[in-house]
């Protein structure tokens, strides 16, 4: 039993929390080089041209699970044009109290929830434009074997697409450094709890249906931040070589 848990706490943990930040590391660091590149070749305006759109979804994610988490919001800007001495492109400020528990959890989730937030949104992107290859996806996410032909698909939707998520890429995924410390003031308390409720799964019937729905859902997030993953590197190289 002793090794069961160990093996489903080290489970547990690598996926919700090892597999996740890795992509968000990796999507959050092409990102930011490819705005450093557009910054460089286009102006400093050039990052709102390319990721207006992203830059307003990357503040929402971060105002909608503030408030999820019960935090108090002070002020708010989803997009604004960028100075020298001020580049940032939007923010959100907010307080929590240090003591609650619930509150300082939420600051894991709202300093990632960009990354989340621009994934779902062309994830109903693609389940919008392109429905046919949007279950051919999720198909092939549960059943990995069965390896069809892609399916037809109108290239004006396609191409509305890509143009959508090119621009959600580059402004959405870079994560600035305050998101990073951000989310660091609430790691260690949300391992903890993770660690402890695995730890009761483990011990409950009920707790294979979790761990099962848990994987099917990491398997998801694992093809959608490939797709995006692989998006960004191209719009950076593209950008590189123009």
């Amino acid at each position: 039993m002793l090794k069961t848990i160990m093996i489903n706490i080290a489970t547990v943990l690598g996926f919700l929390i090892g597999v996740p930040f890795l992509f968000i590391f990796l999507l959050a660091m092409i990102n930011q080089n490819t705005k450093a590149v557009i910054a460089k070749r286009f102006g400093i305006n050039g990052q709102l041209i390319f990721g207006f759109l992203g830059v307003i979804i990357h503040e929402a994610s971060h105002l909608i699970v503030a408030l999820v988490f019960g935090h108090k919001i002070k002020t708010v800007r989803l997009i604004r044009r960028p100075t020298i001495d001020t580049p940032s492109l939007g923010y959100v400020n907010h307080t929590w109290q240090a003591r609650n528990l619930y509150q300082t959890i939420g600051n894991l989730f709202i300093g990632v929830a960009p990354v989340f937030g621009c994934c779902t949104t062309i994830l109903f992107l693609a389940r919008w434009l392109l429905p046919n290859i949007y279950n051919w996806l999720v198909i092939l996410t549960y059943q990995p074997l069965s390896i069809t032909a892609v399916p037809a698909f109108q290239w004006g939707s396609m191409l509305l697409f890509i143009l959508l998520t090119a621009n959600i890429c580059i402004g959405g995924f870079d994560l600035s450094s305050s998101d990073y410390r951000n989310s660091i003031q609430g790691l260690a308390t949300t391992i903890l709890l993770l660690i402890g409720l695995t730890i009761v799964l483990s011990l409950i019937p009920i707790g294979t249906t979790v761990f099962a729905t848990l994987y099917q859902a990491i398997k998801v997030i694992t093809v959608i931040s490939t797709f995006n993953l692989l998006i960004s590197a191209v719009l950076n190289l593209v950008f590189k070589l123009i």
